[in-house]
């Protein structure tokens, strides 16, 4: 087991968090922005020149892994099955989750709402996510009902590794419009767990999904590391 004083040193490495929330959100804003852009070349050309040197900064400060989506420096508790889990918060609990994470560029990101049972969500998708014209991007859809369901399972302590995810597109899903999201356990077979979700805008489905969640007999992170290094 860690120390105290290790932990309270690893703590200390990370980087703050409503420091880099603020400058991620910051990220997500001119990411939007360049989506929709119709600014002419020069200004572009100063984007560019000012992103680079942004870049130029941050770099000497990066982390170089392993990564994961509860915190970017790995404690020695992040190991262990049956781990106690501090929060009932989605967000909280992944924040570099590329679906959710407030402290990752590449999420929208959608707010989870975790009630004891099942997970909702409602979120209006911009520009960024587009895939047909005037829909949220299939694989998109995907990845979020991946985050939907694999976080819930998360939550309930039941969760695993995604096995399979089914998704049946019934509509487009619309860019700009609010898209409410549910998910809930269907039923558990030994390490296996299936659970369904849909997304929908008013009363219309716009997709459904049903994954099989895999529970390793050692902790996700364990199984993944060792995994790795077996490779």
């Amino acid at each position: 087991m860690l120390s105290e004083e290790l932990s309270r040193e690893l703590d200390e490495q990370e980087p703050d968090f409503e420091a880099l929330q603020a400058a991620v959100a910051s990220v997500r804003q001119l990411t939007s922005r360049l989506r929709k852009t119709r600014a002419p070349r020069q200004l572009l050309r100063d984007v560019k020149s000012d992103v680079a040197a942004l870049v130029d900064r941050l770099a000497s400060y990066d982390y170089q892994g392993p990564y994961q989506q509860r915190r970017l420096i790995m404690h020695e508790a992040d190991l262990t099955a049956n781990a106690a889990r501090d929060t009932n918060d989605p967000a909280e609990f992944f924040p570099y989750s590329p679906v959710i994470g407030p402290l990752n560029g590449v999420a929208p990101p959608i707010r989870f709402d975790f009630d004891g049972e099942q997970m909702h969500a409602a979120h209006v998708f911009d520009a960024p996510y587009n895939g047909p014209p005037t829909a949220v991007h299939g694989g998109v859809i995907a990845l979020v009902f991946d985050e939907l369901l694999g976080t819930l399972g998360a939550l309930r302590d039941i969760g695993g590794f995604t096995g399979t995810l089914n998704i049946r597109y019934q509509s487009l899903t619309p860019i700009g419009k609010t898209i409410r999201m549910r998910a809930w356990i269907d039923r558990r077979e030994g390490r296996k767990c299936f659970i369904k979700g849909t997304m929908q805008h008013d009363d219309r489905i716009c997709a459904e999904a049903e994954g099989i969640f895999i529970r390793p007999k050692i902790s996700m992170l364990e199984h993944a590391m060792k995994t790795q290094a077996d490779d």
